[in-house]
């Protein structure tokens, strides 16, 4: 029995092995070809069950993408071929016979009920054969899941860290991912989370990859590719033959989603904001711009590990998969 903690976020998937073992590849993927001409290292051509073969990832460029984009990331009809991608990344799958897999992974809160039953009903007990283009096969069988409200899972990690103690206020997790941002508070008391204070807003990472497809365009009158406005974010790229993007482009983006999630927060907590003794930004968007949401609550922010802050969450759900285990 093995345990595989995933996370299907819309800009990046993230998988932890039982042993620690960390990866993460953009949400995308797209039909491919069956063959690899093994230049420049193989790339992983593969295909669920027979089917149609894929690729996933940064391998997944150009025209043709496919990427989840509703509120079920186990159930998207374009999920299954990321998770099958974190299943071979993982390694843990094995040729000769089934790996059982306790599969933990974690929704939004506000969709939680609706999506543990239908990501039961989809996934619970099924047989996954993922074979590559160059012959090679791995076998699961995903004999159970665990799931927890996205949050709820980087909670789970930062008081198995010690990072959370028990004392008095509350705990604001703010996971910032691509699409949403996801706003959990926890009562430090008794560690239970405070449903009426803990809610999405509808920002992240995606907006300031939008933004930089806009502002590109209007500088250079061609449209950027949202997998190319992704990768100027940090640096300047290459497109049509232009260095495009970079920090000078990004940075107005980044603060300016910063200080929207700022604003949400304040709007939506109101009094409450003077009851927070622990704020911890979390998520891949964290790493950008976590550290400007310090003005949230001075002095009072938690920093998570740099090489744990986009897994905080994926780390929670395998740590209750353990514990349930």
């Amino acid at each position: 029995m093995a345990i595989l903690g995933v996370d299907l976020g819309y800009g990046d998937t993230k998988l932890v092995t039982e042993d620690n073992k960390k990866a993460k590849f953009p949400s995308r993927w797209m039909p491919a070809e069956s063959r690899n001409w093994g230049i420049g290292g193989n790339i992983p051509i593969i295909s669920i069950n027979d089917g149609e073969t894929f690729v996933f990832g940064e391998d997944a460029t150009g025209t043709n993408l496919r990427e989840p984009q509703g509120d079920g990331r186990l159930t998207d009809p374009n999920a299954m071929q990321l998770l099958a991608g974190a299943l071979w990344k993982s390694g843990i799958g094995k040729a000769s016979q089934k790996t059982d897999v306790i599969l933990a992974s974690g929704t939004q809160l506000t969709s939680f009920d609706k999506e543990i039953v239908a990501a039961n009903e989809l996934l619970e007990g099924k047989d996954l054969k993922i074979k590559s283009a160059d012959g090679k096969e791995q076998k699961f069988h995903i004999s159970k899941l665990v799931i927890r409200p996205q949050g709820v899972g980087a909670a789970i990690y930062l008081l198995n860290q010690g990072l959370l103690k028990k004392q008095y206020g509350n705990g604001v997790v703010i996971d910032i991912g691509f699409k949403t941002t996801d706003v959990l508070t926890l009562n430090l008391k008794n560690l239970e989370p405070i449903v009426e204070q803990s809610f999405s807003i509808q920002a992240g990472i995606g907006d300031v990859v939008s933004g930089i497809s806009k502002a590109i365009g209007k500088e250079t009158g061609f449209i950027v590719p949202a997998d190319v406005a992704r990768d100027s974010i940090g640096k300047k790229v290459t497109f049509k033959q232009s260095k495009i993007g970079g920090p000078e482009v990004s940075e107005p983006l980044l603060a300016e989603l910063a200080q929207k999630i700022i604003d949400e927060m304040r709007e939506n907590l109101r009094e409450d904001l003077d009851r927070i003794t622990e704020l911890i930004p979390v998520g891949g968007g964290s790493v950008l711009i976590g550290d400007k949401l310090e003005d949230i609550a001075p002095g009072h922010m938690i920093k998570v590990p740099p090489e744990d802050m986009q897994f905080a969450n994926v780390l929670g759900y395998n740590i209750a998969a353990s514990e349930n285990h």
